[in-house]
Formats: structure tokens, sequence, C-alpha cells
């Protein structure tokens, strides 16, 4: 392949994936600047592949488990900061009024029960929820079947309720 085909190649998979990528790392790392980071290294990882010739059967899959890994590496890297030191760097805990604080407060209590789920059943209701791709798309994502795709989303819904109203 020559290099004008690569490279159009390339700019392809970048406009068609660079922002389903960007808010796939955004939403495990909460991080703004952390997920433009990410992004960035996926699409340099998916770059060099290419330019050594390696044919690439299917983009999305490739860039989301480039990017999944790389979300990894970085929590492993990454060390606790202490609440004074959130605070020295700017954070802000005030809210606009009590709507804002009740939105922030459930928000953060459905993302705290999604991260209590393991890798897969989290990976799962991202990839349907926030970036809005049907039970076939994940499995061709994921190389499994659809039915099983169901099974995880629907299994992993439930575990979130029992998280969040363990009771009811």
């Amino acid at each position: 392949m020559d290099q004008q085909t690569i490279k159009e190649l390339f700019l392809k998979a970048y406009d068609r994936y660079a922002d389903p990528i960007y808010r796939f790392c955004y939403l495990k790392t909460s991080n703004a600047a952390l997920a433009e980071d990410l992004t960035q290294e996926t699409f340099m990882r998916l770059w060099q592949r290419m330019r050594e010739g390696v044919v690439v059967g299917n983009e999305q899959a490739l860039l989301y488990t480039i990017a999944r890994n790389l979300v990894i590496d970085w929590y492993r890297k990454k060390k606790e900061q202490s609440l004074d030191a959130i605070m020295e760097a700017g954070a802000d805990f005030v809210g606009a009024g009590s709507g804002d604080i009740l939105v922030f407060a459930e928000t953060e209590e459905a993302l705290g029960a999604v991260n209590q789920l393991d890798e897969s059943s989290r990976d799962v209701l991202l990839l349907r929820f926030v970036e809005g791709y049907s039970p076939q798309e994940i499995a061709a994502l994921l190389g499994t079947s659809a039915n099983v795709v169901s099974v995880r989303i629907n299994r992993a819904i439930k575990k979130v309720q029992d998280i969040i109203r363990p009771h009811e």
C-alpha cells in the first residue's frame, strides 16, 4: 500500500472514530485533557501499525482495544491524591443551586455503581448507552454474538439497579 492510500485510510478512520474514542476515554478517566492525550496516543498507535504495513480489518475494534489498554495503563500508574491536593489544584465543590447538586449527586451515584461492575459489564453499558451502539455493533467490536452482548447489558443494568437500590 502506498503512503497516500495509508494517509487517506487513516484520515477516514480519524474522522469517523476520534469523537467516540475521546468520549470513551473521558468517561473512563473523567479528565478532559487526559482523554485528549489518550485519544491522540490511540490514533498514533493506529498510524504506526498502518505505516508498518499491518492490514487493519476492523479499525473500530482495534481503536477501542488500544484506548481501553491505554486507560488501564493510566490507572495502574495513577497515584492517589489527597483532598488537600485536589483543593490546592483549584477544584471547586460549589454548585449553582440545589437542582445542580441533585443532578450531580445522582450522576455520581450512577457512575459509582457502574464503576463497581466488572470491566466487561462496564464496557457494554458505556458502548450501549453512551456511545449509542446497537448490540450487534457491540458484538462486532468485542468479537462475540449479539445475544451474549444483550445478556451482558441486561445483567449489568440489573447489577447497577441492585447497587443503587439494594433492598427493592
